[in-house]
């Protein structure tokens, strides 16, 4: 997205895009830096804040098995890891799909992915506004169906125009059901658990993208880019259906004890 319009119309050997990547890491380390000098800490502003709320001491963090147990909080741990990893299967792999198997340039890549980022953030200043007025359950299956529906459609779409607006849909579905997940799995952890809980989501997510990829890949050799799109559809609507059969009642997940 951010080098795409200098290697647009052009033919790329792997060589010319070390220096890319490279700076893509000092955009990493730049990042690391800024997240070092954050000051105060939030999890000490979360703190602060239920602190002021009650006049009892926040309870010891519990350990992970006994938070992954209360209500709520598994379906939005596989809703998240199906959302990541299906977005990261589907948007590196349509690269691949664009180029070697409809016979578009190399340059059409770029605005295919530029497409797919702008709908990974185009709602940020809004999403969470949005999940908090909508609720958590109804966010975070609407995601994912937009998702599946985006998915589902890239089994047919050939043309550059196409990919790149499915690519933004399935952008936009992850944000929210991503999103939403975050925040269900935030609702049923204490201030003091949140870190664990949300730091174990995010590992879990990220090995089940990387893993997803590598078998995203193997299928499209073995049978297609049509069981590539048609996998990652049914992963994603799965845990959407779970979720609506587990939670016909209710949209907010239950409270942590001592949680603000």
């Amino acid at each position: 997205a951010v080098f795409g319009p200098l290697f647009s119309g052009k033919e790329l050997e792997p060589d010319a895009l070390a220096v890319p990547w490279l700076v893509a890491g000092g955009f990493a380390l730049v990042g690391l830096a800024l997240v070092l000098c954050l000051r105060p800490d939030p999890m000490q502003i979360g703190q602060a804040i239920a602190a002021g709320r009650s006049d009892a001491p926040p309870p010891p963090a519990e350990p992970l098995r006994e938070i992954l147990r209360r209500p709520g909080a598994v379906p939005a741990l596989v809703a998240a890891l199906a959302s990541f990893s299906v977005m990261a299967a589907l948007m590196n792999l349509i690269s691949y799909v664009v180029v070697t198997e409809h016979d578009h340039h190399q340059a059409d890549v770029f605005p295919i992915i530029g497409a797919h980022v702008f709908g990974m953030y185009a709602l940020v200043l809004v999403v969470g506004a949005l999940i908090d007025r909508v609720g958590r359950r109804q966010a975070l299956v609407g995601g994912l169906l937009v998702m599946g529906l985006a998915a589902a459609l890239l089994a047919t779409a050939e043309g550059v125009p196409a990919t790149a607006l499915l690519l933004f849909a399935l952008g936009i579905g992850w944000n929210l059901s991503f999103v939403a997940a975050t925040a269900a799995l935030a609702d049923v952890a204490a201030v003091g658990e949140r870190g664990k809980l949300l730091g174990f989501s995010d590992l879990g997510s990220s090995l089940t993208a990387a893993a997803l990829v590598l078998i995203g890949g193997v299928v499209v050799e073995a049978f297609g880019p049509v069981a590539l799109a048609l996998g990652g559809t049914v992963m994603v609507l799965v845990p959407a259906a779970w979720i609506l059969l587990l939670s016909p009642g209710g949209s907010q997940p239950v409270s942590a004890p001592g949680r603000p």
